[in-house]
């Protein structure tokens, strides 16, 4: 049997992000993983929840896989791919994910892509259609909004092939279990082929802002407004007209979003947004607080100078130690001239990718990635190297 690799569930970040990351990685190499104390630095509980068990259950059939600990609340979990010759025909990968509450679509979305993308079981690169219910507007969590305008034109940027959104059914975070829906459209590589060397640098200046607020309609005017001096305070040298806002009704008062995305001249998208998670007492006074505070820390991200913000940093670990080739990404320089420390996230996302595919980040933000190809069983690899060393 492929050794097995033993991961510590509370490794610097210690959250479900560590889960997620690892287990598209085992069901794309084939390695069986063990992960320990799942969640240990959780506050609210470790262990387990519905939307961490909807992507095992998920992964369980896509790998063929079995398991050990796949159950509500458990914090040890064991992942044992099939290893065998046809395992790419076998797998199953499910056309509808019911997380079972509002937990977040977009990370179980984060989770399975990679997979979905460097199957390559056939040589067919017909889109494949994927249903995912649960929570559209999660905190903590990426939101629609930000994969769509984010997330989605930066991975195109990299050359994963295109990926297309469809909202059904809004749904916030909260304690009812109703769910909302998304369906994605994930085209994969064609058979054989490696994802190309990617090196994010010289991002150029800010020629647009677009802002995109969720809130009660009666909040417009007074939104439309203060985004426009937000703005104007943060970046005077951007055109009034380089500015624009779209506004969606929350339809609750406690239902407050914003997403401010900057676009460089060379095409890079910087972000920050805020799903608004204090009480509501008075509702202006909320909307004055959301759009002050995620303006701020927009203009915080661009004066690093980086090329991705803070959060997207994090999500292309795991198509950097994928890559064929040197990929790179500018996180941007701190005030003392020195390389922006990367998040616990981002740390935890190369912890991950190292362990399991070998793989090392320098001090720049940049590794050499294993090159794997769509449908290569990378196990196969792995076992060669060792024959030839013994």
């Amino acid at each position: 049997m492929e050794h097995l690799v033993l991961l510590d569930g509370t490794t610097l970040e210690g959250g479900g992000q560590l889960l997620r990351m690892a287990l598209g990685l085992a069901a794309l190499t084939t390695r069986p993983i063990r992960i320990t104390d799942i969640r240990g630095k959780r506050r609210g509980g470790s262990g387990l929840k519905l939307q961490h068990l909807a992507a095992v259950h998920w992964f369980e059939n896509a790998a063929y896989a079995q398991t050990l600990g796949a159950e509500k609340g458990s914090r040890n979990l064991d992942f044992f791919p099939d290893t065998g010759p046809d395992s790419r025909a076998k797998a199953h990968m499910a056309e509808e994910v019911d997380i079972g509450s509002p937990g977040s679509i977009g990370l179980v979305f984060q989770a399975i892509l990679p997979f979905i993308v460097f199957l390559g079981h056939t040589k067919s690169t017909e889109p494949f259609r994927v249903c995912i219910r649960g929570g559209t507007n999660v905190s903590l969590s990426p939101s629609l909004e930000y994969i769509q305008q984010v997330l989605l034109p930066t991975l195109l940027r990299i050359g994963l092939p295109p990926i297309t959104v469809q909202l059904g059914d809004r749904c916030w975070a909260g304690p009812s279990q109703e769910r909302g829906s998304v369906i994605f459209e994930i085209t994969p590589l064609p058979l054989g082929m490696s994802l190309p060397a990617f090196t994010f640098r010289d991002r150029g200046d800010i020629e647009s802002i677009k802002a995109t607020i969720l809130a009660p309609s009666s909040c417009y005017f007074q939104a439309e407004r203060e985004i426009h001096e937000a703005i104007q305070t943060w970046f005077p040298a951007l055109a009034k007209e380089s500015l624009s806002i779209e506004l969606s009704d929350s339809g609750k008062a406690s239902h407050l979003y914003l997403l401010l995305v900057a676009t460089s001249t060379k095409g890079y998208k910087i972000a920050r947004d805020w799903l608004y998670n204090k009480k509501v007492v008075s509702l202006p006074r909320a909307i004055t607080l959301l759009i002050r505070q995620v303006s701020s820390e927009l203009a915080a991200e661009i004066n690093h100078g980086g090329c991705v913000d803070e959060y997207m940093r994090d999500q292309l670990v795991i198509f950097q130690a994928l890559s064929s080739g040197y990929s790179s990404v500018d996180g941007g320089k701190d005030n003392s001239g020195k390389n922006v420390v990367p998040s616990l996230h981002t740390q935890t996302a190369k912890w991950v990718a190292q362990r399991l595919l070998g793989v090392h980040f320098d001090e720049e933000g940049g590794c050499h990635g294993v090159g794997l190809a769509a449908g290569e069983q990378f196990s196969k690899r792995e076992n060669s190297r060792g024959d030839t060393q013994k």
